[in-house]
């Protein structure tokens, strides 16, 4: 019988790379493999500022029915500070994190958004987005796209990874 194993390909050499350095390193590498044709995905970080500035990501397990966090921990994040419509700017959570381990994520959003129950200054309130890892339920991983996280200052934070 063959043995089935994904390959999980990251650059992690781009951390802390402008943006244009990155895709350098990433075509010279991609083509030292062989690969030619993969889509590269470009995400910025969004800032508070944006459309979606009220959401936070809760990411799931693979199967979805629990809340894994970003490090597999369980801890959810917003970046922003809430601007609370009565009493002005706010941290959420604990220092903007929430504990979400062994929550689903309706267990969570739910938690989350008692954090928040009333309006910010522009009238939004509080939101969840429910992020499946690739290669999750209904998010399949796919080996021709590479996702590149630029901040606002044209800098790579994360390693971007084929998913």
């Amino acid at each position: 019988a063959r043995k089935m194993y994904e390959t999980m390909i990251s650059f992690p050499e781009c951390l802390e790379q402008f943006f244009e350095v990155c895709l350098k390193i990433i075509n010279e590498e991609l083509d030292s493999l062989g690969l030619s044709s993969v889509e590269v995905v470009v995400h910025e970080k969004r800032n508070a500022d944006q459309e979606g500035y009220n959401k936070v990501v809760i990411v799931t397990n693979e199967l979805a029915d629990r809340v894994a966090g970003k490090a597999g921990d369980g801890i959810v994040d917003y970046p922003f500070m809430w601007n609370d419509a009565k009493v002005g700017f706010v941290n959420l959570g604990v220092d903007g994190k929430w504990n979400c381990s062994n929550k689903t994520p309706y267990e969570c959003c739910v938690h989350i958004r008692e954090s928040a129950p009333g309006p910010d200054a522009n009238g939004k309130y509080l939101e969840c987005h429910i992020f499946v890892p690739f290669g999750g339920v209904g998010n399949d991983r796919r080996n021709d796209r590479i996702f590149i996280n630029v901040s606002p200052d044209g800098r790579v934070h994360e390693a971007p990874q084929i998913q």
